[in-house]
């Protein structure tokens, strides 16, 4: 069993919105490449759902990777935790929702999670990124490989607080 959750979400038909999955794609084909794939369990989906806490179960560290329109470019990393109140709807739902949800379902505190956030510049109806958002997708690609040669908590909390936020 996989033991670090990658999971990554984002709407191909609204431009720089896909960085996160295409960020996950990227790292997923580097990872096969390195040998270190079946370390690590690839998620990707259109949006986040309650169902994706389960993926949490047996997993000793979790990131999330998505993108924003006001993140500080080119991304930001950051642990995140769950929030007091799970927070869902039909339209979205944050990651930390989703960690609300299995301590919730499982009566455990989730494992280490953390947020990857790649600053997107154009999430309008169209395929393709942007210019800034293709060199902020490298910049953040570079960055995740650093994080997959090194899955754990300890590691992926002092490159946060290398990140730039």
């Amino acid at each position: 069993m996989a033991e670090v959750l990658l999971t990554a979400w984002g709407n191909t038909s609204r431009g720089d919105d896909a960085l996160g999955t295409s960020l996950l794609q990227h790292l997923n084909t580097w990872a096969l490449s390195s040998g270190m794939a079946e370390r690590f369990e690839w998620v990707e989906d259109f949006q986040l759902q309650i169902d994706h806490a389960l993926n949490l179960e047996g997993k000793t560290l979790a990131l999330y990777i998505d993108a924003g329109q006001n993140t500080p470019a080119p991304f930001s990393f950051s642990p995140i935790s769950p929030f007091k109140q799970p927070w869902h709807t039909t339209h979205a739902m944050p990651p930390e929702s989703v960690l609300a949800v299995f301590e919730h379902t499982f009566q455990k505190p989730p494992c280490p999670c953390f947020v990857l956030c790649v600053k997107g510049e154009d999430f309008g109806i169209r395929e393709g990124f942007s210019v800034a958002a293709q060199n902020h997708l490298g910049s953040a690609l570079i960055f995740a490989q650093k994080l997959l040669k090194n899955p754990t908590p300890e590691a992926w909390r002092a490159l946060a607080n290398l990140s730039p936020l």
